[in-house]
């Protein structure tokens, strides 16, 4: 076999190789987006962020503790709020979960509501009619 019958072969190889990788993405169903509704989001972004100022300026940042329980979020004030919990590795565990808080301005989640690994947590909640929003990323035991 000559340097030219090898070269016709690897040529051939490869072109198979980015067909295959061509009709894999054109029928693939699943999408890495984060979110379907993202450009929605972008043009809602600057409310967003105003609500994430607004919870520090107003001195309203809840305090998160995740231990062998489960999730606790301390609020200073009584508040009702909505906690969106998005697993970045898989989005068919996400969850949306809507809670007041108990006497000690307390909101729970226990350990059997959420699988372990790292989730991506949203607050938005509402404390003196006024909406606030705090992110961050917490990692279940």
């Amino acid at each position: 076999m000559n340097w030219g019958t090898k070269l016709i072969i690897a040529l051939a190889l490869f072109m198979a190789f980015i067909i295959t990788l061509s009709v894999k993405m054109i029928f693939s169903s699943e999408d890495a987006l984060i979110e379907k509704d993202y450009y929605e989001q972008g043009l809602n972004y600057n409310q967003k962020y105003d609500a994430r100022q607004l919870a520090i300026t107003d001195s309203v940042v809840p305090e998160i503790n995740v231990n062998e329980d489960g999730l606790t979020i301390h609020f200073i004030r009584p508040a009702v709020c909505r906690l969106n919990l998005k697993r970045l590795a898989n989005s068919r565990m996400d969850t949306i979960i809507t809670r007041n808080t108990n006497e000690d301005f307390q909101v729970q989640i226990m350990k059997n509501e959420l699988a372990s690994g790292p989730w991506m947590l949203a607050i938005d909640y509402i404390i003196d009619n006024k909406n606030y929003l705090f992110e961050q990323e917490i990692i279940m035991p």
